[in-house]
């Protein structure tokens, strides 16, 4: 009988599945690997857990129900498309302008069931495992084992899934799975799906040229491609969830790179969320403790945004004008407008390598300290500044190339299409977290929780950004200590996934893509050889500087209070008369120290810059000396316990 036969728990790689036949696991997962030196054992886990059913693994009787069910499910879903699938057939040849309507609504119909029967087969399996073991708990081994199982052909179910139907699908896996570490953290989401989903986030599928150009003649009147550029490369430079991108050559002979949008994308976009929001009232109905709808709604609301790519041209060129200051480092391509429209975007073309390419940034002779410093600086001052957040960080949207005009490395931001711009109380709020979350203290730690809404969960807040626990014992960007351990898993172990979906529910919605950003900034550092400490000192740094900067409000009226005054000027030289009776006087602005408008807020920050370092270092300093008593006291306890005892 095939089935498990003994489940053998591993320290770091989760668990080892034993006695299974020649062929029937594969070592496609950090969860499954291990050195059994057989060449099946290393055949495609996709195809092999597609042949896993649940009455296989939760039983060692085959379960006639689940087969009869998916049976069931199956023949319904079949004929629904059959049916859908004859009558467009029909329209299409009775009239050629049904034709593309019912297509569109074919391919919806298609996905929505696809994605219904996948999620409903999920939710089966999760059910008939938490049933069979209802009576005898869910703290034995044998569950844990199961459990696992279902996790991960589940994961690979999704996976299938969203490489059937991309788009919107592939966007919302990278979104959550870009969740990993926050996620990590508690402990409380499968890893097993973080693991399986992630390769989504490296690869999309291309989509045939002929897609492509006739969405190019959609947006320019019959124009196509070769309408338009004077050159264009066919096979795409990159691929992403939603568009892909091609060279081209202008006709005035400027190297451009276009961003073409898929055809179906946003035709298909109302479908999709209507199913996703299908599927997640059913997971709210048949599991009560998962409230997930406030996640679809975030998640159509940020999309909603990447579809308008002249939005995303307009938002690269104001965070070009924002970093102004940082020309000879930081670069934005230029739009070419005239060859831009709502689903084409056309843009300065530049030759770079990936921020995390170490032998390509050698090759540029870029250090890639100088590289993960200057990530760290633009993103800072970003949040805690400006008061915006670029929402999409990751290694491919953002290149390192060497700078026409100084010849020196520069580092160039792409995909400005999810911008969230933070609410200056928001911001006000997050910088003094960061300045709490540094100097470890507790009143302001919990004043900040209260103001985000998260009171309760104040002390899981260092955890999350500094990965330590409150009054922690450990330094700043070390490890925790083994007494921090025992602390954290004593407060962790009874922290559920509702707990999490809970906590995230609650914090302001700009967290949520500081959250992910902050995630994939931490990865690309890593990479490029940073360590936490590097993240903390430059955080604090630029919370500090946020109380004291310069304003959105402010600068716009600084830059109306400059525009008349130009004005004014003008028609003085001019002549003319002036066109009101405002009266300007010279625009002082103090750059003495960090950007501050004024003098009396320069001198503001740099009393808190040193404040800040002061207090810092003096409970480092103090955690260093309590740890030294600690151990001497320990060391004294342990020679006195082995001392002679005198008679």
């Amino acid at each position: 009988m095939q089935g498990i036969s003994r489940v053998v728990p591993l320290p770091s790689n989760g668990f080892l599945l034993a006695g299974f036949n020649k062929g029937t696991i594969a070592s496609g997962s950090p969860f499954l690997k291990t050195k059994l030196g057989s060449t099946n054992f290393h055949k495609s886990i996709t195809t092999t857990f597609s042949r896993v059913y649940p009455h296989k693994v939760l039983s060692r009787k085959p379960s006639t129900a689940i087969k009869k069910i998916g049976r069931a499910i199956r023949n319904v879903t079949l004929g629904i498309l059959s049916i859908a699938t004859g009558t467009a057939i029909i329209l299409a040849t009775w009239k050629e302008d049904y034709r593309e309507k019912f297509t569109l609504w074919c391919a919806g119909a298609f996905r929505s069931a696809v994605t219904i029967v996948s999620c409903c087969l999920c939710m089966l399996e999760y059910k008939v495992l938490h049933l069979r073991y209802a009576s005898t708990g869910y703290d034995s081994d044998e569950y844990k084992a199961a459990r696992n199982l279902v996790h991960l052909r589940c994961a690979y179910r999704l996976l299938r899934l969203c490489k059937l139907n991309t788009g919107v699908y592939i966007k919302g896996v990278d979104l959550t799975v870009a969740g990993q570490h926050l996620a990590s953290l508690t402990y409380v989401v499968p890893k097993q799906y973080t693991d399986v989903l992630s390769v989504l986030q490296d690869r999309a599928p291309y989509r045939a040229m002929s897609e492509i150009e006739k969405i190019i003649k959609e947006e320019f009147d019959g124009q196509g491609s070769k309408d338009l550029f004077s050159e264009f490369d066919e096979t795409p430079l990159a691929a992403a969830s939603l568009a892909q991108v091609h060279r081209a050559i202008t006709k005035d002979g400027r190297e451009a790179a276009v961003k073409v949008q898929y055809p179906d994308v946003s035709r298909l976009f109302n479908v999709d969320v209507w199913t996703m929001q299908t599927m997640s009232d059913l997971i709210s109905y048949f599991f009560p403790e998962f409230e997930l709808g406030w996640i679809v709604t975030e998640f159509k609301q940020n999309l909603i945004a990447e579809f308008d790519f002249k939005a995303e041209g307009r938002n690269g060129e104001l965070t070009k004008q924002r970093f102004a200051h940082r020309g000879e480092s930081f670069a934005v391509p230029e739009i070419y407008h005239e060859l831009s429209t709502k689903r084409v975007l056309t843009m300065q073309f530049i030759r770079g390598v990936k921020i995390n390419d170490l032998n390509g940034l050698k090759k540029l002779g870029a250090d890639p300290a100088w590289v993960r410093n200057q990530l760290l600086e633009i993103f800072a001052e970003m949040i805690f500044c400006h008061g915006i957040v670029h929402c999409d960080p990751h290694p491919g949207n953002a290149l390192v190339a060497i700078s026409p005009v100084t010849k020196k490395p520069q580092l160039i931001l792409l995909d400005h299409g999810l911008y969230r711009e933070l609410s200056d109380d928001f911001r006000k709020t997050y910088c003094a977290l960061w300045k709490a979350l540094i100097l470890n203290d507790a009143k302001a730690l919990k004043e900040s929780a209260e103001s985000l809404g998260v009171g309760e969960y104040t002390n899981f807040l260092p955890l999350i950004f500094t990965q330590r626990i409150p009054d922690s014992t450990s330094l700043l960007g070390e490890d925790l200590s083994p007494e921090d351990r025992a602390i954290l898993h004593d407060q962790l172990k009874n922290v559920t996934l509702n707990d999490l979906l809970v906590f995230l529910e609650r914090l302001p919605r700009d967290m949520l893509l500081v959250f992910r950003t902050i995630n994939l900034l931490r990865g690309i550092h890593r990479q490029l050889g940073g360590t936490p400490m590097e993240v903390y000192s430059l955080n604090a740094e630029y919370a500090t500087r946020g109380f004291w900067c310069e304003t959105r409000e402010e600068k716009q009226i600084r830059i109306q209070r400059e525009k008349e005054k130009r004005q004014k000027e003008r028609r003085k030289a001019a002549g003319q008369p002036e066109n009101g009776n405002y009266e300007v006087g010279p625009i002082r602005r103090w750059y003495l120290f960090g950007g501050a408008p004024t003098l009396r807020r320069s001198l503001g920050y740099l009393h808190d810059e040193i404040w800040l370092k002061i207090r810092f270092y003096m409970t480092e300093l103090f955690i260093k000396v309590w740890r030294w008593w600690y151990r001497i006291t320990i060391t004294s306890g342990d020679h006195s316990q082995n001392a002679p005892a005198f008679q």
